[in-house]
């Protein structure tokens, strides 16, 4: 099929499935903790909230619900990835902290997934960089006002 016959739906959801199976490889072969892409993005926005967080917050922050999140969330935490800690002052809650283990497969992700960018864009002008990014920046912000 010709690339002008493609959607742009068609074209990106490529591009990533291409670039997601190359990260989860390299993730595979790479990392110590075999990571799926939501396992991470799970781990990583836990690691960047500044405050306390909770299974609620992450799962309106990813857009899942609650129980695939607590579903995630059992699952790093038997792999010593991230830990619950109750909150004192409503036992009933419980806030999420990453472990060191966490952070170690958080460095190693990004290391690889940095590798793999450097690997991709090798060969492209910056001009043709900066194009792809104000089209990329275009078609997110026309997305999000629909």
């Amino acid at each position: 099929m010709e690339k002008q016959s493609k959607t742009l739906v068609m074209l990106i959801g490529g591009m990533m499935k291409e670039m997601f199976r190359v990260l989860k490889k390299r993730n595979a072969e790479q990392a110590e903790a075999n990571l799926t892409i939501e396992q991470f993005r799970l781990l990583y926005l836990i690691s960047k909230e500044e405050d306390e967080v909770n299974q609620k917050q992450i799962a309106d922050l990813m857009g899942k619900d609650e129980s695939a999140i607590l579903r995630m969330i059992d699952c790093l935490e038997s792999r010593d990835l991230v830990r619950r800690v109750v909150d004192l002052n409503d036992r009933r809650k419980n806030h999420l902290m990453v472990s060191k283990k966490g952070d170690r497969a958080i460095e190693q992700w990004l290391n690889i997934e940095r590798d793999l960018n450097k690997e991709l864009l090798e060969g492209l002008e910056q001009a043709d960089l900066d194009a792809f990014y104000k089209v990329i920046d275009h078609l997110q912000s026309k997305a999000k006002d629909l």
